[in-house]
């Protein structure tokens, strides 16, 4: 069921709610490792050992999950992992709209008290009842200052927490959060927030957890627990089966689901290379590739269209490749400056991407409601970038450490001439390359000089993610501006149309000329489904929202 997305973007303080939670190594569960690419488990056997006919669905990703645990969701796909696990309230769909999960309906009268009524059909594996204890219990474990779980400013909007989303009402849950009955909750925010945005954040995050399981759990110690890291009682679409890392994860149909049993008995996830990608859709290895965190390589877009046991469709911008520059590192307006004008994205246009991409100066895309384009248009010019480099009186000397993700080969074919072009202008740039999770981490904490990142371009939500490069309350760059600060806050307060537009105009230009983070490129990631799939697919947003309906020969 899918309720209405309204058009008018709305205030958040939540930050990068849905596709991006970033990791602390110490939090992903320990598995066993293997070489990329090798067999998964595909037949189920009965209890008595004997192979039984199955439908499987193999997925091609190139990101490794690292853990299916919601609590310590490390990367894109970890987030999306653990939801085939545990039910969100609510979830983005591919119409940019929500579809209700957990919940049967979320209602407002005012925009700030929220009333979600949980879907009476919905069990838990073990044929306990999901109800409003689970979700309050969750979100208790969520905004718990002692637990650590990833992301908890998605839930800084709701009465009880702080600016970072913990809760400090000296109760287990969030004051703002009440019971009704057992299918009925209440959440207040602080001030009021559309339904949109309510969904957003609190109603995708928030994927509830067995309190019948995890109640008796100390905090302190409930994200290492090994339920968690092998979870045996869920509410998904999906069971947990198995997971090792560098291979492949593995779930099984939950029979019992709610909107009734998965058409396919196993869905794997294989983690590869890009080019493994390639060729195991070329021999069948793999029915599909999961588009942003299971790119086929630009290089073989023709060769993959080409296959004749495969369909393909072209994909439309949902992230942007973004340069992040730690300001405290290059802390010079000029040397930042200098850097955005060396890169030539027409050339990553044309000669990486193969024309089929975005290119921008500003960390978004024109699918946002407030685009500047004026701020967005790309600009290449040497010349000046090494002037701007003698002006600002920079060390050339000063190693500058490139953090560049694996996995995704076209970002770390980009990372290169990024590396190369600001080489040319006189700056002494080393890569250094380390797992995705790894780098976001990094990332997050500010411990970088300059790195590489792709950023989700949500429309609904563009403020959670322009705060992150401009405001010094929330940036990963260590920039710092009153001037932004003061944006960031009005557009964070207002209602006023006008108000945010311009907001949103100025704060662009700002970050487009003070260069605390520059926009680079937005692929347009080709999806390749094996024929023998009849229905199934994975696309931009909401890609495995009906899962369970997917089917094969």
């Amino acid at each position: 069921m899918k309720f209405e997305k309204k058009r008018t973007l709305s205030l958040i303080t939540a930050i990068l709610t849905v596709i991006l939670i970033f990791s602390f190594t110490g939090c992903a569960p320990a598995a066993p490792t293997a070489t990329p690419g090798s067999a998964v488990p595909s037949t189920p056997a009965t209890t008595s050992g004997t192979p039984t006919t199955s439908k499987v669905i193999n997925i091609g990703i190139t990101n490794d999950p690292a853990t299916v645990n919601p609590l310590a969701a490390n990367n894109v796909f970890a987030s999306t992992a653990s939801r085939l696990l545990f039910l969100p309230l609510a979830a983005l769909n591919e119409d940019l709209g929500f579809t209700y999960q957990l919940a049967e309906s979320i209602t407002t009268e005012d925009n700030q008290l929220f009333t979600v009524k949980l879907n009476p059909n919905v069990k838990w594996t073990d044929g306990n009842p999901v109800t409003t204890d689970d979700v309050l219990f969750s979100l208790g474990i969520y905004t718990n200052p002692d637990v650590g779980a990833q992301s908890p400013s998605t839930y800084n909007t709701i009465v009880g927490t702080d600016n970072a989303g913990l809760n400090i009402s000296g109760s287990e849950v969030p004051e703002g959060a009440k019971k009704v009955d057992d299918t009925t909750l209440t959440i207040e925010t602080k001030y009021p927030i559309t339904l949109d945005i309510f969904n957003l954040t609190v109603g995708q995050s928030l994927r509830t957890l067995p309190k019948h399981i995890l109640g008796q759990e100390d905090p302190k110690s409930i994200i290492k627990s090994a339920f968690l890291q092998a979870p045996n009682v869920t509410n998904g679409p999906f069971t947990f089966k198995e997971y090792v890392a560098g291979q492949y994860l593995s779930y099984e149909a939950n029979e019992d689901y709610y909107l009734g049993a998965p058409k396919i008995n196993t869905l794997n996830f294989k983690i590869l290379s890009g080019t493994q990608i390639t060729a195991q859709l070329e021999s069948g290895e793999i029915d599909m590739n999961f588009p942003l965190v299971g790119n086929i390589p630009y290089d073989d877009y023709e060769r993959v269209r080409s296959l004749a046991n495969v369909r393909t469709e072209e994909g439309i911008p949902s992230n942007v490749q973004v340069l992040f520059i730690n300001s405290q590192v290059v802390d010079n307006v000029k040397v930042r400056q200098a850097m955005s004008l060396a890169i030539d994205r027409d050339s990553i246009l044309q000669n990486i991407l193969k024309g089929d991409g975005y290119i921008t100066k500003t960390p978004v895309t024109n699918r946002i409601q407030y685009w500047n384009e004026e701020a967005a248009a790309p600009e290449y010019d040497i010349e000046k970038a090494k002037q701007l480099l003698a002006e600002s009186g920079w060390d050339l000397s000063k190693e500058l450490v490139f953090s560049v993700p694996t996995g995704n080969t076209t970002r770390e074919k980009v990372g290169t001439i990024i590396a190369e072009s600001l080489k040319s202008i006189g700056l002494n740039v080393t890569i250094q390359k380390a797992d995705l999770a790894t780098t976001l981490g990094n990332v997050q904490k500010s411990n970088y000089d300059l790195s590489i990142i792709g950023m989700p371009d949500v429309p609904l939500n563009i403020i959670s993610y322009l705060r992150v490069y401009a405001s010094t309350k929330y940036t990963w760059t260590q920039y710092s501006n009153p001037v932004a600060d003061g944006l960031v806050d009005t557009i964070l307060s207002s209602v006023d149309d006008q108000v945010l537009k311009s907001s949103y105009l100025e704060l662009q230009q700002l970050i487009a000329d003070e260069v605390p983070v520059a926009g680079l490129y937005s692929e347009h990631a080709l999806r390749a489904i094996n024929k023998r799939v009849t229905y199934g697919e994975l696309k931009e947003y909401g890609a495995l929202l009906d899962v369970e309906k997917w089917d094969v020969e």
